[in-house]
């Protein structure tokens, strides 16, 4: 029997795209074990995966721990894997690909990591784009190498009926009529920088009430909050109603549970904006001023969109470039470029696509 395992520990949108290609093993080999290497705070994104035999977590807190990593490192060694796939640039994957014994070990060429690897995948350069977003793509670069005879390069994300009816019933709770419209907003990112203006987002979640009587469901992660909670407060107090912002969730996956009842998600280029595509459910996302649209999101979808200043202003590449000239990353400038990215511009997104595609009729 066939060994595969995947290592990518972090962050929650790349652990769940990386899932397509354990999904992609164990079609090709029915037969074989396929196991997936996480950091224990992403696992959500991979479980109940039928693809993933084996979901082997990482302790966060004792990642620098070497005893720790000892023993997960003589683990692994004693599998045996056939094949290990590092789609990551992080000591993990190198360590594990140094001490699995694996005879393949696929990862990207950069170094140190490709020390670990006897088959490199030159990043970006072995690329198949197909529009897929570049790290979809450039991930299946690295199953390349073993000639697998087809290729489903969607990822997905599975939730069990309990999950779904406890985010059904959640949502019940708050006050929230699923027999209505439920859009999700997610208004928050790690990086402070891919955050779209908060009051952007309030004018743009009172014309969405205003046009399909919308609820709007605003997610708050661990710390955000205070910040989330300013989007209800910026609303008149008759339409201030539609928006739902305590929903409290203790994991990732319970959040999956509420976002799989939305009829759209619209919001900064993040990891939940992956679980939305995961589940089906169509979205909107919109890039800051110095991401790259096409990194993490498909081309020309007619579900999964994306929106960005310079194809919202139409802007060449010259233009756009002066535009940002002398701006820096993570600085008040940078808030006034992408405040040129207007709530009039992203409705104009938003309306086409819902209407599109037929979803609040």
């Amino acid at each position: 029997m066939k060994k595969f395992l995947v290592v990518q520990t972090k962050e929650i949108g790349d652990v769940l795209v990386s899932t397509a290609l354990c999904n992609n093993l164990k079609q090709a080999y029915p037969q074989a074990r396929v196991d997936y290497l996480v950091m224990d705070y992403c696992a959500g994104m991979a479980e109940g995966n039928p693809y993933i035999d084996n979901l082997i977590t990482l302790d966060k807190k004792q990642k620098d721990d070497w005893r720790y990593l000892w023993q997960l490192m003589k683990a692994i060694r004693q599998t045996a894997y056939d094949t290990v796939i590092n789609s990551q640039g992080q000591i993990i994957g190198l360590l594990t690909c140094l001490f699995s014994g694996a005879n393949t070990r696929i990862g990207f060429d950069s170094l140190p990591w490709r020390l670990g690897h006897n088959r490199v995948v030159r990043f970006g350069k072995d690329t198949d784009h197909q529009g897929n977003a570049y790290m979809v793509d450039d991930r299946f670069s690295l199953l390349a190498p073993l000639q697998l005879p087809k290729e489903d390069r969607n990822y997905y994300l599975w939730l069990s009926e309990p999950e779904t009816q406890r985010g059904r019933e959640k949502l019940q709770a708050a006050g929230i009529d699923l027999e209505l419209p439920l859009i999700t907003f997610g208004v928050n990112s790690k990086g402070a920088y891919k955050c779209w203006p908060i009051d952007h987002f309030a004018e743009l979640a009172e014309m969405m009430i205003d046009s399909y009587q919308a609820q709007i469901l605003v997610y708050c992660g661990p710390g955000e909050e205070a910040y989330n909670r300013q989007l209800k407060k910026r609303l008149p107090e008759a339409k201030s109603s539609y928006v739902f912002d305590n929903i409290a969730t203790s994991s990732i996956r319970e959040l999956a549970g509420l976002i799989v009842h939305s009829k759209y998600f619209i919001g900064n280029d993040t990891g939940p904006r992956h679980i939305a595509q995961a589940l089906e459910v169509p979205s909107l996302s919109i890039t800051a001023p110095f991401g790259d649209k096409r990194i993490a999101n498909p081309d020309d979808h007619h579900k999964f969109r994306t929106i960005d200043i310079p194809g919202a202003l139409k802007l060449t590449m010259e233009q756009w470039d002066n535009m940002r000239s002398g701006v820096q990353r993570g600085t008040p400038e940078e808030q006034d470029v992408f405040r040129k990215l207007t709530p009039c511009l992203v409705w104009q997104s938003v309306k086409q696509q819902i209407d599109e595609l037929g979803l609040l009729k």
